[in-house]
């Protein structure tokens, strides 16, 4: 089994100088939203004051930004995430344990339309674009799954990726996004393995019609996470389970120590 290292999403819930003491040795951050987030992207100087602070390495850096629409690739989204890559490729050599630097891209909510094919065409388009340049840059770009997105399971990022053919196109798992009323649970990362490259930890519950009632801290929810974790170190190999939706010291702390006891 591959040992994890833990890390967590940027935040102030916990004084930096404290995280290594808690037991992260990763923090996982943001370049702005959108096509227009580049005033918001952090510079490198602001990203080693955040890693210095923690004394932690960088566990991915993260884009929200759309690529496609109802009627298929959006240009504007297109060039905002090759920046992106070129960026993340800029920040080589604090990514820690990772083999490269990973970018991992939410994708959108899924378009409003009727035209599938198209959305999905535009995904093509888009990812092998923007892979293109990450497989140049020597980095990964990690897609987040996530159910009400426009890349909503693991069997449509396996179809999207016989399409694309990349190499440098990878997965960021986290369960609580699409599982279990997409594929179930060990299968689903089973199916996706040899691609991931980063792990996510939060939870979700359920409303009576089987929608996401609402997502929260590790513990909070339905995920059975002795499975998840276990299932990763049996089939994956990556180097950081990365927690999130913490809401207070006691949220981030009672969610590591389920993730800790889950692993031994």
């Amino acid at each position: 089994m591959v040992e994890m290292k833990l890390g967590l999403m940027r935040g102030d819930t916990v004084p930096a100088n404290e995280l290594r003491g808690l037991g992260f040795e990763a923090v996982q951050m943001f370049f702005g939203g959108g096509a227009e987030g580049d005033g918001d992207d952090p510079t490198p100087a602001a990203v080693d004051e955040t890693l210095k602070a923690g004394d932690t390495s960088l566990a991915a850096m993260t884009l929200h930004v759309d690529l496609v629409n109802a009627t298929g690739r959006v240009e504007a989204d297109v060039d905002r995430a090759i920046r992106c890559v070129h960026k993340t490729a800029a920040l080589a050599g604090r990514f820690g344990d990772n083999p490269r630097p990973i970018l991992v891209w939410h994708p959108s909510g899924y378009p409003e339309g009727e035209q599938d094919h198209a959305i999905f065409a535009g995904l093509v388009s888009s990812l092998k674009s923007v892979c293109q340049e990450a497989e140049s840059a020597s980095i990964d770009v990690a897609v987040e799954i996530t159910r009400a997105g426009s890349v909503g399971s693991a069997e449509t990022f396996l179809r999207l990726q016989d399409h694309v053919g990349s190499s440098a196109l990878k997965v960021c798992v986290d369960a609580a996004n699409f599982c279990p009323d997409r594929t179930p649970l060990e299968r689903a990362v089973r199916m996706l393995a040899a691609d991931t490259v980063i792990v996510h930890g939060k939870d979700a519950s359920f409303a009576d019609n089987g929608e996401v009632a609402d997502y929260g801290p590790t513990g909070s929810g339905r995920l059975d996470y002795p499975t998840y974790v276990h299932a990763v170190q049996e089939h994956c190999n990556v180097a950081y389970f990365v927690l999130e939706y913490y809401r207070s010291r006691e949220d981030l702390l009672k969610a590591r120590d389920i993730v800790l006891a889950a692993m031994k």
